[in-house]
């Protein structure tokens, strides 16, 4: 299924969510997102890349893994 929505671009961007179908049971719904502009695979925030993320420069240690 394709739905076109806004979203507040200054939170992170979700992966996931959870929602009930028609008969009240659980399920993962996972998105994917198109055209967007500059992300951060590391925080999920858009406006700035992974070489400018104040999150990944507070790690201690960056396993180079990325969730997105």
């Amino acid at each position: 299924m394709r739905v076109r929505v806004k979203v507040d671009v200054r939170q992170p961007l979700k992966k996931d969510t959870r929602v009930k179908d028609k008969a009240g049971e659980w399920c993962n719904v996972n998105f994917k997102y198109e055209k967007l502009g500059v992300f951060c695979f590391v925080c999920g925030i858009m406006g700035h890349t992974e070489n400018r993320c104040e999150v990944r420069y507070s790690m201690e240690i960056d396993d180079g893994r990325r969730e997105w």
